[in-house]
């Protein structure tokens, strides 16, 4: 829709903050796992699958899209518009996949801690997973495009009127919206009650069976102590070994059972302080855990935000066969790009690894300069 000449300086100059904006959020993050290796692990991957996503639509959907929004003509042709069209549904659907595909990766990593672990290193999976959200956003929109793409207009229409039909919009809409919402939303369920069962176990622990003494039985003390050791009441002993037994004076015997109780309470307080370190490993998993749920939250918050207006605007606009140009239909497209700004402020710049290897980026180039400096002068 045509806007006057200080409103087009206005969204032109919002338009390109938003695209810049998103380019070097996103740029960052892939530079990072680009330059440091230690990131290089299956959640991460996933971050830089949504990474790149997002840093395609800053790069070229929004620049491409800025000149048809302010004068309402697409003036680059119908090849561009339908290069365009395929890139933009392509990119967006595949940001949403992959925060499904984050949230199952760190649903994962709660609930079945210990088949994680061992699927890290995985390279295989990892990589096909990748490539099954970029090829399955697709196939939601691509064949519809291209097929609808012989019969739309060819010079100032691209906005893919023709195939908004209503059985197309319901369809997309449950499989890039509902469907990635309700799998977000269970992935969360599950976190939250394995993290409530490990803290009422916590805050309930299971009684410890006492040890036993490890003078019960001749074989533990005389293998520990070196000591003659007690007979039993009821065994049978040889005459020499009764004349020893007389022999000895009642300070022996008593010294040698405070030896074996000494021993006994030495090993039990040494079992005591080898069960402190797991408690503590189970504390911080647990710590860890909780700090993953938050983020999932925020992420399902956050993508809520900026698709659900979207995609009821895009229903009630195809069912009451209202003008796609209207002012609010127009903001919840831009909003769901919105999301393409956010990302890499929710998932990877929150996280202390992606923090330290930006440090490690940005140190490094104010050392080269500095350097440089110091040669010149």
């Amino acid at each position: 829709m045509p806007f006057n000449p200080e409103t087009v300086v206005i969204l032109s100059i919002l338009m390109t903050f938003l695209a810049f904006s998103i380019v070097l959020g996103n740029g960052l993050i892939i530079t990072a796992f680009v330059v440091d290796k230690n990131l290089r692990h299956r959640s991460n991957f996933f971050f830089l699958n949504l990474a790149i996503a997002d840093f395609f639509v800053g790069a070229i959907c929004i620049p491409l899209y800025i000149p048809y929004e302010t004068t309402g003509k697409w003036s680059f042709g119908s090849d561009l518009c339908l290069f365009w069209l395929v890139i933009d549904y392509l990119l967006c659907t595949t940001s949403v996949y992959n925060i499904v595909l984050i949230s199952y990766d760190r649903y994962q990593s709660v609930c079945n801690a210990i088949a994680y672990r061992t699927k890290q290193t995985s390279i295989s999976r990892t990589v096909t997973y990748m490539v099954a959200v970029w090829v399955l956003a697709f196939l939601i929109h691509g064949p519809v495009i291209l097929h609808g793409s012989k019969e739309k207009s060819k010079n100032t229409e691209c906005r893919n009127q023709l195939f908004y039909t209503i059985h197309y919009i319901v369809i997309t809409s449950i499989l890039e919206f509902f469907v990635p919402t309700i799998l977000v939303i269970y992935f969360n369920c599950c976190i939250y009650w394995s993290l409530q069962s490990r803290s009422r176990a916590r805050s309930n622990p299971v009684p410890t069976p006492n040890i036993p003494s490890p003078v019960e039985g001749n074989s533990v003390t005389c293998a520990f102590f070196s000591k003659e050791c007690l007979p039993k009441p009821d065994e049978e002993v040889p005459s020499l070994s009764v004349k020893k037994m007389r022999k000895k004076s009642l300070f022996d015997v008593l010294k040698s059972q405070a030896e074996d109780e000494t021993a006994s309470v030495e090993l039990s307080s040494l079992s005591h302080s080898n069960s402190v370190p797991v408690d503590l490993r189970a504390q911080r998993e647990l710590l860890r855990d909780r700090k993953i749920a938050k983020s999932l939250v925020v992420i399902l918050g956050a993508f809520v935000f900026c698709w659900a207006p979207y995609i009821l605007f895009t229903i009630v606009l195809s069912v009451c066969q209202y003008p796609i140009d209207n002012p609010w239909y127009i903001f919840t497209f831009w909003l769901q790009w919105f999301n393409s700004f956010l990302n890499p402020f929710l998932y990877p710049l929150c996280h202390k690894r992606f923090q330290n290897a930006l440090m490690k980026i940005f140190c490094k180039k104010k050392l080269t300069v500095s350097s440089q400096a110091s040669l010149s002068i």
